[in-house]
């Protein structure tokens, strides 16, 4: 499952990269967690981000929605109005992934 993991979530990094190289955003590296609370996550300083092996199961526009939203915070720290700003000019459908997302967490996963 790690394996298949990183080849699918690193296939969809390196589509999403290019638009987040235009902030000067380093390539990531990719890390894969059984996590329990959260599809992912991103230490920026560590030019890192850590996505839920449990994503796997989840349709290809939710995996597109959790990456752009890590890539999201290398810009941007936290959830200010300007994290939401980003992430909407970036994917204006991202509360449709989102809840779609959500759906998977609740009633599939």
């Amino acid at each position: 499952m790690q394996s298949q993991c990183k080849e699918q979530f690193g296939k969809i990094i390196e589509e999403i990269y290019p638009v987040f190289k235009k902030y000067v955003v380093a390539q990531p590296s990719l890390r894969i967690r059984d996590m329990d609370t959260r599809w992912g996550s991103c230490l920026p300083k560590k030019e890192i981000i850590t996505l839920n092996k449990r994503l796997l199961g989840a349709p290809r526009h939710c995996i597109e929605y959790e990456i752009t939203h890590e890539f999201c915070h290398f810009i941007c720290s936290n959830h200010s109005k300007r994290f939401f700003e980003l992430l909407t000019m970036l994917m204006p459908d991202w509360k449709e992934r989102k809840k779609a997302l959500d759906y998977e967490i609740i009633y599939k996963l």
